[in-house]
């Protein structure tokens, strides 16, 4: 960064009076002796953007208004780079302006890391279709046009048959193979607009919002087909079939020939729902319906297949009486510092036990979060993680903090201080032993009444951490302005590490921006040591991951420590030292002093 003086000459314009400090001219790539005007800086702006930098100055200086703008610019030495300008006018004593004084700076690797995150908050980075948050960006636009203009618009949930098989098979690389060709042949079934990201679409011609139109993966082997205008279902069925005829060629995977069918549910607006969740939820019963019916087929939702909402409602009635029985768990996964091979903390992660099965948080914690549920059961893993936090503290000294869980509604309580507080005094711990993890997502959703309490629980100790970052991008600004301690990155992102160079850059993005900000950052879902090599070598040291342990009961913990972090015979361990220094000799895992 540097500083700039720009007058004006008497009887002359403000071309020839620039004056840079040394460091200044080192932004421009020049050297302390060099002296530079005006029309040399021009010079390095492409005819493109100079002529609108031109406007833009005459301008500033009509109106006397503060500069505060990204310049582009081709140093002399050929480097492409981007400078930051911000001065303010300065004035004689008849307050004319006669002067500005001001700032450079080069934010070029700003620039580039924002650009990395923007395109991922919008574009899967596996398949690079618009993912889960573009894909309901742009339904809700086409819904709006649809209501205005009087049309359908149809939404298709696409389902790959027995995807789980090639996975467990030929393995995830493979999986992740067949995903990308399957991505392939969908976005040739429909239109589709690359340039839509929040903000206004092109408006030229009355039928502007069939630019929406795309294909986009919503998560693991599930995508959507978005028609923003249909006449009827015919027209989405036309669709569908084009679709699974797309499909009937053979996919070579791995070296071998795989048949990817899919089924596909259809739901159209209004007919079906009036909003995106409506028709999401009842393409998904239509989908989940020729699951039933055999697989590789299309069908269009009627009322006559919301049976399956029966399920729905037995499976929340048998949740209330799971608080009531005390038939949650939590299990505990140790997070990691592999620099020095330590246990820096835990993450806690509810289970419910129903009868002999161990039920995973995915397939009941959305129903309590629709229900509400959600509520009673986040204050009963708050008391428990403050209560577990006591006993390894007694039993093995654990001084770190258990990461809970928290919905954003939780965030939105006036009594959830009250309620770390009464946790943290009961069992007598300090309130840091207790950190709060909140979704992107969920944080985003309703940032201005979450912001309160995040300031609060940051003022009594309790840190905050952003969960799956990356996946519900919506602006860096909040980085800047909230008690954030923490980022986590998504387990999507880690998976590809060393595979897709596409997650690579994404992950250095995060990792530069998390530093850049002083965030702790954890990467999540760490399998193997091949992705622990790369995020070592990014700059990553906290991790947590099945290469590590997988979620454990809370007595297990300390077996853990004892079999697997004293005895230091972990796989994991040397692979740490190796990678920083060439050698086999395994760090030191034991529990901190």
């Amino acid at each position: 960064m540097g500083s700039f003086d720009w007058w004006q000459e008497e009887g002359r314009s403000f071309v020839n009076g620039l004056e840079l400090s040394e460091e200044g001219l080192r932004v421009f790539g020049y050297g302390p002796d060099d002296r530079v005007n005006l029309r040399d800086m021009l010079r390095m702006i492409a005819p493109t953007d100079r002529e609108p930098l031109v406007r833009l100055a005459r301008q500033i200086l009509y109106q006397v208004s503060v500069i505060a703008t990204d310049v582009p610019m081709t140093l002399p030495d050929g480097r492409f780079r981007i400078i930051h300008v911000e001065a303010e006018p300065e004035f004689d004593e008849h307050g004319h302006c006669c002067a500005y004084t001001g700032i450079v700076q080069d934010v070029t690797d700003r620039r580039i890391a924002e650009d990395r995150i923007r395109h991922l908050a919008n574009y899967d980075a596996l398949t690079n279709l618009p993912n889960r948050r573009q894909l309901i960006w742009r339904a809700e636009r086409a819904l709006e046009f649809g209501r205005r203009l009087g049309h359908q618009v149809a939404l298709l949930l696409i389902d790959l048959d027995r995807f789980k098989v090639i996975n467990d098979t030929l393995g995830h690389a493979a999986g992740d193979e067949l995903l990308m060709e399957v991505a392939f042949r969908l976005r040739g079934c429909v239109r589709h607009c690359e340039q839509l990201f929040e903000g206004v679409i092109e408006t030229a011609g009355s039928r502007s919002h069939r630019t929406l139109e795309a294909v986009g993966r919503l998560g693991g082997d599930e995508f959507v087909a978005l028609l923003p205008e249909v006449a009827d279902e015919a027209d989405a069925q036309r669709v569908a079939t084009r679709i699974l005829e797309a499909l009937r060629e053979p996919v070579v995977v791995a070296g071998q020939d795989c048949f990817a069918t899919a089924s596909v549910g259809i739901a159209l607006f209004p007919r079906d729902g009036n909003t995106v969740a409506d028709l999401l939820r009842n393409s998904d019963v239509a989908m989940y319906a020729v699951k039933s019916q055999g697989r590789n087929d299309a069908l269009v939702y009627t009322p006559r297949l919301a049976g399956r909402g029966r399920e729905k409602l037995a499976l929340e009635s048998a949740l209330h009486k799971a608080i009531e029985r005390d038939e949650l768990v939590l299990y505990y996964q140790p997070k990691i510092d592999v620099a020095n091979g330590r246990m820096v903390g835990v993450e806690a992660l509810m289970r419910w036990r129903r009868g002999d099965l161990l039920i995973q948080p995915a397939d009941f914690i959305p129903v309590a979060e629709e229900t509400g549920l959600i509520v009673p059961m986040s204050e009963w893993a708050l008391r428990q993680a403050a209560r577990q936090a006591r006993i390894w503290a007694d039993a093995f000294g654990f001084a770190d903090s258990i990461a809970v869980n928290m919905p954003n509604r939780m965030f939105e309580r006036t009594d959830l201080i009250d309620q770390i507080s009464a946790a943290v005094r009961e069992e007598g711990i300090p309130h840091s032993m207790i950190q709060l993890e909140i979704t992107e997502t969920g944080l985003m959703k309703d940032l201005q009444r979450v912001i309160p309490s995040l300031h609060r629980l940051t003022e009594i100790g309790v840190k905050i951490a952003v969960d799956d970052f990356g996946t519900g991008y919506s602006s860096l600004a909040y980085l800047t302005s909230l008690p954030i301690a923490e980022v986590k990155i998504d387990r999507s992102f880690v998976r590809d590490l060393g595979v897709l160079p596409q997650s690579l850059a994404v992950v250095t993005a995060i990792i530069a921006l998390a530093k850049s900000l002083d965030l702790k950052v954890v990467a999540e879902g760490v399998e193997n040591t091949r992705q622990q090599d790369v995020l070592y070598g990014e700059g990553c040291t906290l991790m947590q991951g099945f290469l590590f342990s997988k979620p454990l009961p809370p007595e297990d913990i300390q077996v853990w420590m004892e079999q697997v972090a004293l005895p230091r015979k972990a796989p994991w361990m040397p692979s740490v030292q190796k990678a920083r220094t060439g050698t086999e000799t395994i760090v030191d895992v034991g529990r901190r002093s």
